[in-house]
Parts: structure tokens; sequence; C-alpha cells
């Protein structure tokens, strides 16, 4: 997962080069600050930064029809003040956001640009430290090293102006549901439902 995280910011800034000499504004490339809300990537999940690539298809003067990829990463610092026995650990999550989407032309308002996706959110996790979920429930006490993979369909909702004709700053909402996790934990596989949202704050580039 890290390696494809590196490629899609090597990916990004390739296609940043590239925009500055095309013309047809076909592609666009962006730099997120991402947050986590809710609980779907831990209590207390701070988002690092999120690249994106989108190419657009379909030209309907409205509304264009096109797909994109983005690439995030989260940390998070976990811990019982109260009783620091319990757990204290850190998390690091990647994430590849592959989807399609409308982008939407608003007549009388060209430089605000409405749009919708559908894809899907495949999320790599790595904890660190002290775990305690009692006595009968794994992971048992103590410290360990847990890999987590999780996956679900997500739901897109943007919304970007135009500052110039090339860059533009946007935000989004990206929500995905039932998400099967995939936890092992020292040779056992555990399953369970996950819930999350994602607010994206930042700039693109078109080209």
């Amino acid at each position: 997962m890290k390696k494809i995280y590196f490629l899609s910011v090597s990916l990004f800034f390739f296609f940043l080069s590239v925009g500055l000499f095309a013309q047809d504004q076909k592609w666009s490339v962006e730099a997120n600050y991402p947050i986590s809300i809710g609980v779907g990537l831990g209590n207390d999940a701070s988002g690092v930064i999120d690249f994106g690539v989108k190419y657009r298809f379909l030209d309907f003067n409205i509304v264009k029809i096109g797909a994109g990829i983005n690439a995030g990463v989260y940390t998070e610092d976990t811990k019982d003040y109260r009783d620091p026995s319990s757990y204290d650990f850190t998390g690091t999550h990647w994430l590849i956001q592959p989807k399609v989407f409308a982008e939407f032309a608003i007549p009388g308002v060209k430089r605000l640009h409405p749009s919708i996706g559908l894809g899907y959110t495949f999320v790599q996790s790595k904890y660190d430290g002290l775990f305690d979920y009692g006595p009968q429930e794994p992971p048992f006490p103590g410290a360990h090293k847990i890999t987590e993979s999780e996956g679900g369909i997500s739901l897109n909702l943007g919304l970007s102006y135009d500052i110039t004709k090339r860059f533009f700053v946007q935000t989004q909402l990206d929500v995905t549901r039932n998400v099967a996790d995939k936890i092992k934990v020292e040779g056992e596989t555990l399953k369970n439902i996950e819930h999350i949202s994602l607010l994206k704050v930042g700039v693109g580039f078109r080209f």
C-alpha cells in the first residue's frame, strides 16, 4: 500500500509538469488536507495529505464524465490517560480511492462546479503498541503489532471554484459504508464492519 501511495504522489507531480504544456484541460491534479470525521479511522486519526488525479473522457457541456484516483495518509495516537496500562498505541492508515464521477456546470455561474462520484476505498492500517480488550478476546493484553485491511464502496460529493482558467479550490466529502475489516493478530483473522467519512479541502490544477 505504501508503494502505491508514493507512486500516486510521483504521478501527481508528473501530471502537473505535463499540464504546463497541455491545452484541452481534460486532466486535473489536486492536493488536499483530509480530515477524518467520526471513528471510522480511529478516535483520533489526523489527516496528513491527500493527492488526486482526474481524467474527463466525456463532455456533454452541462456535465463531464470522468475517472480519478486519490491517495491519502492518516495517523493516530490513542491512549487511555486514566489507565495507560489498558491501551496506548499509534496507527497509520494508507487510503487508495479510485472512482468515476460526474462534474456539472451551473448556467450563469461558470466558476462553480459541483460533482458526484462513486468508487471504492482501499485501506491498509498498521498499529503498534499496547492493547487490552479483555482476557477472552484477541488481541490479548500486551504489546502487539497489528495489520488491518479493509475496503468498501464509497460516495463522493464535491464542490470546486475556479480561481483562474486552470487553478481551482475545492472541498469534498467521501463516505464509505459497510467496510469489512480483516485484522490479522498472531495468526488469527478477525472481521467487523466500519463506516468511514472524510472531509477534504484543497487546491487543484486543470490541464
